[in-house]
C-alpha cells in the first residue's frame, strides 16, 4: 500500500510540471500572515476529554509557479489551563492545476508538540499528503491521502463534496456547504492513549497523578507509562462523516472566514490496558474556527 501511494505521488509531479505553466500566467507570488482561533482540536471525531481550543498564528510565502513554505504555531487559550505554545509546524508544499476542472497539490509537514500537549495528535511527528478535486456541474469533488508518521505510519484519505454559493456579485463572499468522509488506520490514536492520556504524572509533592497532558503546577514529578495494546490500531476503517459549512470573505490582500464543523465519529478503537478489554468512548461534536489574513503581494 504504501509503494502504490509513494509511486502515485511521484507519477503526479511528473505528469503536471507542464500543466503548472499555462495556470501560473494568470498568479502572483505573495506572502500571506494568518491567525486564526480554534474551538476545540478535533481529528476524524477523535478529541480529548478537556476542549483543547487554540489561538494559531502562521506566516507563509506562495510562488505563482505553485510551490509554497508556511511555519505556525498552535496556542493553547483554554481557561482551565495555562497558556503554552502546544504544536510549532512547517509545511512545504506544490499546487498544480491538470486542466480548468481538475487541481491537486502535494505537501509535507513537520509537527513540534510540546511534551505537555493533551490534543489527540500530540504524538505526531509529521506527515506527506496528496490532494485532487474535480469541479463537475453544481458539485465539487474532492479526495486525498497521507501518510501520517508517530510510533508507526498511518494511512489516511479522505472524499468530501461541496457546493460554492456567491453571496455577492464579485464572487468574493463565498458559503461551501461540504460533507466528507475520513478513513484511516489509528496507530496515532494508540500512540496518544499509551503516552498521552494514560500517561500518569506523580506529583512527589502532593501524591496526585493526572494525565500526563492534564498535568499542573508540578514541580517535582515522574512519569509512568501504563501498558496498552490496540485490537486493530492496523486496520484501515471509516473514521468519521464531518458537516461543515466555510463561510468565506476573500480580496487580492486580504480575507476572512468562519467554519462550523460537525463531526460523526464511527469505528471506535477496542484496547487491553493492564489485562482489562476497553472500548473507546466516541461522541458527535462540534466546533468551529475562524481567521484572518493578509496578502502581500511581489
Amino acid at each position: 500500500m504504501k509503494i502504490f501511494y509513494i509511486s502515485i505521488l511521484i507519477t503526479c509531479i511528473s505528469l503536471n510540471t507542464t500543466a503548472q505553466d499555462d495556470s501560473a500566467k494568470t498568479k502572483t507570488s505573495y506572502f500571506k500572515v494568518s491567525a486564526n482561533y480554534l474551538s476545540n482540536a478535533v481529528y476524524s471525531g477523535r478529541k480529548d476529554s478537556s476542549v483543547v481550543p487554540y489561538l494559531r498564528p502562521s506566516i507563509g510565502y506562495y510562488n505563482k509557479s505553485g510551490f509554497f513554505v508556511s511555519a505556525g504555531m498552535a496556542i493553547l487559550v483554554s481557561p482551565s489551563d495555562p497558556t503554552q505554545v502546544d504544536l510549532i509546524t512547517a509545511e512545504a508544499g506544490y499546487e498544480f492545476n491538470i486542466s480548468e476542472a481538475i487541481a491537486g497539490g502535494i505537501s509535507a509537514s513537520k509537527y513540534f508538540y510540546s511534551d505537555a500537549s493533551f490534543a489527540t495528535t500530540s504524538e505526531m511527528k509529521g506527515s506527506v499528503g496528496i490532494n485532487f478535486s474535480y469541479d463537475v456541474p453544481a458539485i465539487t469533488i474532492g479526495v486525498g491521502s497521507e501518510l501520517l508518521f508517530s510510533t508507526n505510519t498511518d494511512l489516511g484519505a479522505y472524499l468530501n463534496v461541496s457546493h460554492a454559493f456567491a453571496l455577492d456579485k464579485d464572487d468574493k463572499f463565498m458559503a461551501t456547504p461540504t460533507l466528507q468522509v475520513n478513513a484511516g488506520t489509528q496507530y496515532f490514536n494508540q500512540a496518544y492513549y499509551e503516552f498521552r492520556k494514560y500517561s500518569v504524572v506523580t506529583n512527589s509533592g502532593n501524591g496526585s497523578n493526572r494525565g500526563r497532558g492534564h498535568a499542573k503546577n508540578i514541580t517535582t514529578s515522574t512519569t509512568t507509562v501504563q501498558t496498552i495494546t490496540f485490537t486493530d490500531q492496523n486496520k484501515f476503517s471509516l473514521l468519521d462523516y464531518e458537516l461543515s459549512l466555510p463561510v468565506t470573505y476573500d480580496s487580492k490582500s486580504w480575507g476572512v472566514f468562519f467554519t462550523p464543523h460537525y463531526a460523526i465519529p464511527t469505528s471506535a478503537a477496542s484496547y487491553v490496558i493492564n489485562g482489562q478489554l476497553k472500548k473507546e468512548q466516541l461522541s458527535n461534536v462540534f466546533f468551529a474556527e475562524a481567521g484572518v489574513y493578509i496578502k502581500f503581494h511581489k
